[in-house]
Parts: structure tokens; C-alpha cells; sequence
């Protein structure tokens, strides 16, 4: 059972990392090639609802993973006993690139476009 919940571990963060990162960009792309006044004031489209949902609590999945997946990855032995750990490497750094960018003024205005 142990041995099973490690090799699913990895996978589980990568997965949920990807899905969160995959939807905000979703939500970026969306904002910069749409106006803003195109979605209504109170519902915004039903394509928007991942970005929406990515944007107004990504950070609520994301900073558990990346806060799991770094003692991993920090861990050599870990990198040398678990082929994906690249995999796993990629997507917490895709992580913190969006929690940074959910940070700053303009993850902001996005934030204000969707959820406002």
C-alpha cells in the first residue's frame, strides 16, 4: 500500500498542477485576446468557467502542491529513485510562474475580470 501511494504521488501533484496551470492560462489567453467588455457584468460565459474557476482559486490547489513537491524534489534521492521526477519539476515551476504572475498587478486585473 505504501508502495502505492508513492508511485501515485507524483502523478497526483503533476496532474493537479497541470489542470490548475493549463486552466489559468486558459483564463490569460481569454483576457488578453478578448475585450473585457465582452463578458457580461454579473455571468461570464460558460467557456470561461475553468479560467474562472482557476482564477478566483488556483491558488488554493497550487500552493499545497508546490509546498508537497518541493521536499521532493530538494531530496536526491528522490530524483534518482523516481523516473518523473522532471515531470513533477516542470509542473511545480509552472506553478510558482503562475502564483507569481497571481501575485502581481496585472494576475489582478485578471482576477477583477473574472470573479468581479
Amino acid at each position: 500500500m505504501h508502495e502505492n501511494a508513492r508511485r501515485r504521488g507524483p502523478w497526483i501533484l503533476i496532474s493537479l498542477q497541470a489542470i490548475v496551470v493549463t486552466a489559468y492560462l486558459y483564463g490569460v489567453i481569454a483576457y488578453v485576446t478578448t475585450e473585457a467588455t465582452f463578458f457580461p457584468e454579473q455571468s461570464p460565459p460558460a467557456w470561461a468557467f475553468p479560467a474562472v474557476v482557476a482564477t478566483a482559486a488556483g491558488f488554493l490547489v497550487a500552493v499545497p502542491c508546490v509546498l508537497l513537491a518541493l521536499p521532493r524534489l530538494t531530496r536526491p534521492a528522490y530524483r534518482t529513485a523516481t523516473p518523473s521526477w522532471r515531470l513533477l519539476a516542470a509542473a511545480t515551476a509552472a506553478s510558482v510562474l503562475m502564483l507569481a504572475v497571481m501575485a502581481t498587478p496585472p494576475g489582478w486585473e485578471i482576477f477583477d475580470w473574472y470573479v468581479s
